[in-house]
């Protein structure tokens, strides 16, 4: 029989009467998963009445956070202090902010804590927008921003009308806008609301390019074409260094940027023609050629 021993703290332990138990039963001696040490195995610790609150209200809060993303915007959404009192927009310049506010339609008893996206889409059907967002403003009030479709040039189908740069024909009328646009030259075939000749639209496309890198270019063209050498061909206005100017179907920015250092490098002011379609090179025409 074993008997009962200190254990190396100085007093009895309960590891050490787990040891006893085992050396008296059959065999004698402990498992080999103990390893010989007298505290491997811990006392089983009894939960207080405290500890299983602590629980329960541990639980509860997680609960809780879960659930809250759920239900507590549904809440809020019912009462008063989040009812939308003022929609604003911004971002519109041909369009007007009545018609936005009219196609987003707002309930009177809607809240700013309402999914935006039912409003969002009937906005985006406005013919002059390309995309919307909406923000909160406090408590009780909403922004709607708009990206508006923008006219680069206009074309004849046969009455002038603008044109974005997809080739989507905008319904804006030049004469009450005051848009000072390129003209495309000759009549433009259409399909619905659009420009279907592939060449057109690719020029189109190529002056709204021109414009958001070379403004100053664009806003002194008068007139653009396709050229029968290749390439595009734009006429001038007044004070432009050339009355024609002759660009490549690609790159035409770089293009423009040697008929600039060209032109400023001549010291007759009346070039006829400014011709950059061929690569590294630029071909000045003086006289009266168009």
């Amino acid at each position: 029989m074993s008997s009962i021993s200190s254990s190396p703290r100085g007093n009895r332990s309960f590891a050490a009467l787990e040891t006893r138990s085992y050396a008296d039963g059959a065999g004698g001696s402990l498992p080999s998963t103990y390893g010989g040490r007298d505290d491997a195995i811990l006392p089983a610790r009894k939960i207080t009445r405290r500890g299983r609150r602590r629980f329960t209200l541990a639980a509860t809060v997680a609960l809780l956070g879960l659930s809250t993303p759920v239900w507590v915007p549904r809440l809020l959404a019912t009462l008063p202090a989040f009812r939308v009192e003022e929609v604003r927009v911004s971002g519109t310049r041909y369009s007007s902010e009545d018609e936005i506010v009219e196609l987003a339609a707002v309930a009177p008893d809607a809240s700013t804590l309402d999914d935006p996206e039912p409003w969002l889409a009937r906005v985006r059907r406005h013919p002059l927008v390309r995309e919307a967002s909406i923000r909160r403003d406090g408590f009780r009030a909403m922004e709607i921003t708009v990206l508006e479709k923008h006219p680069v040039a206009l074309v004849a189908t046969p009455r002038l009308r603008p044109v974005s740069g997809e080739g989507e024909l905008l319904p804006l009328d030049p004469s009450v806008t005051g848009l000072d646009l390129p003209i495309v030259q000759g009549p433009v075939e259409t399909d619905g609301e659009v420009v279907s000749d592939p060449g057109v639209r690719a020029m189109i496309a190529a002056l709204e390019r021109l414009e958001r890198t070379h403004g100053d270019f664009v806003s002194l063209v008068s007139e653009v074409t396709r050229s029968e050498e290749g390439g595009y061909r734009f006429y001038m206005l007044p004070g432009a260094g050339a009355d024609i100017v002759l660009l490549p179907r690609e790159d035409q920015a770089r293009a423009i940027e040697r008929i600039s250092v060209a032109l400023g490098q001549m010291d007759d002011p009346a070039v006829a023609r400014a011709d950059a379609r061929f690569s590294g090179q630029v071909v000045l025409t003086s006289g009266e050629e168009r």
